[in-house]
């Protein structure tokens, strides 16, 4: 079966091609689970409500995360005895610690041996191998070929200690890594698979990126089951090849030739998103599903510009392409600048008042707060938040 891709810069739109997808091909059995792959909870919850209000009623969804989903398709194919749970990052943590004292007379070693010279109650010893365990759990998802040359002593010379410990670490685990449990199933998938053995069907949905492991995970049960990608993707053009206005000038007169900046937008910010689209087009057998569903929103609102340049790949900010004229009463895009964090989350819920005050229609399930560190403002969020509320 085909990898089927669905498109769009809007959400609403894949969620509504998604529940349009439900109810022309029902699963054979109402208490077989939907089995859709996502991120996060908040996914997980936004995407149930809109299946409710598009189609009257939504149950019996199963919404597992990317590793939780891999894991289940190693048992589906009896691959649950193989114990990974030596390789986990818990596990491995305490391995290293223990190994790296048994090691330090190895010349490869010598940086490690210097940085834990004065380290007398273990404390760093400790730190180093919380790192180099995670480290090691993400070289299984990203670098399994490696791995496998370093078990079969092929490793680089230059790569150092690394090769060695990964050994050591193998040679006494009873269980299989990921990298290993990945290739036993890609190897036993043509023959062992049959009819009810893996879900009828699995869809991805707002998922923004995925390592290469997953992927080819996906494309080898492709092969069984119907699997659908619904993928975010701000333009309908091919944008592998837009880099940023910096990385440009830094490129030699012929490939600058090659290249094109695009959207400086999505140039600049868009390229875990722009290497994820690459890896999802090199997918064997993928085919679209129903198509494109792009919108354009046009130019009524500063918002609807920045969207409407970046799906045309637009808006370089060139002389021929003019300049938007911007409405005073405009608040579709706004910049706070603050001294610090407690004033943002201020900011913030003062905002967040004038907006469902003055917003007809706006409510709290259309708003999200996006933040790169929670941990750094969850005081913050308490204090004013939760002072407001009392």
């Amino acid at each position: 079966m085909p990898f089927k891709l669905y498109t769009s810069n809007r959400m609403e739109s894949l969620a509504s091609a998604f529940a349009e997808l439900v109810a022309e091909r029902p699963l054979a059995s109402p208490f077989t689970p939907e089995v859709v792959v996502v991120q996060s909870r908040g996914m997980q919850r936004w995407l149930s409500m809109q299946l409710a209000v598009r189609s009257g009623i939504w149950a019996n969804g199963y919404f597992p995360f990317p590793n939780s989903f891999v894991s289940g398709l190693f048992g589906m194919l009896g691959l649950a005895g193989a114990d990974s749970r030596p390789f986990s990052k818990d596990s491995m943590r305490w391995s290293v610690m223990r190994l790296l004292p048994l090691m330090a007379e190895n010349r490869s070693f010598a940086p490690i041996r210097s940085y834990l010279s004065d380290d007398p109650y273990g404390l760093k010893r400790f730190q180093l191998a919380g790192r180099i365990a995670d480290t090691f759990d993400q070289y299984t998802i990203f670098r399994p070929e490696m791995l496998a040359g370093w078990e079969q002593d092929v490793g680089d010379p230059s790569e150092g200690w690394q090769p060695v410990l990964w050994q050591a670490l193998v040679s006494e685990a009873a269980g299989l890594h990921r990298g290993t449990l990945k290739a036993e199933f890609c190897s036993r998938l043509p023959e062992a698979a049959r009819p009810g053995l893996f879900p009828e069907r699995v869809s991805l949905f707002g998922i923004s990126y995925l390592p290469p492991f997953h992927l080819e995970m996906l494309s080898a049960v492709s092969r069984s089951i119907e699997v659908n990608l619904f993928l975010l993707s701000p333009t309908r053009e091919y944008w592998g090849d837009i880099v940023s206005r910096k990385a440009l000038a830094g490129m030699l007169p012929e490939e600058r030739l090659l290249r094109t900046e695009g959207n400086p937008l999505l140039a600049s910010l868009g390229r875990s998103g722009r290497y994820f689209f690459e890896m999802v087009l090199d997918i064997p057998d993928l085919s679209e599903g129903d198509g494109e569903l792009y919108v354009d929103p046009g130019d009524g609102t500063l918002l609807h510009a920045l969207q409407s340049d970046m799906l045309n790949l637009s808006g370089t900010g060139c002389m021929e392409e003019g300049r938007l004229p911007i409405d005073p009463e405009d608040r579709s895009v706004r910049v706070s600048s603050c001294h610090s964090p407690l004033r943002e989350v201020e900011v913030l819920h003062d905002n967040l008042l004038d907006l469902l005050a003055t917003v007809s229609g706006l409510t709290p399930r259309d708003i999200v707060v996006m933040t790169p560190d929670i941990e750094t403002y969850a005081p913050y969020i308490t204090t004013v938040f939760g002072s407001k509320a009392e």
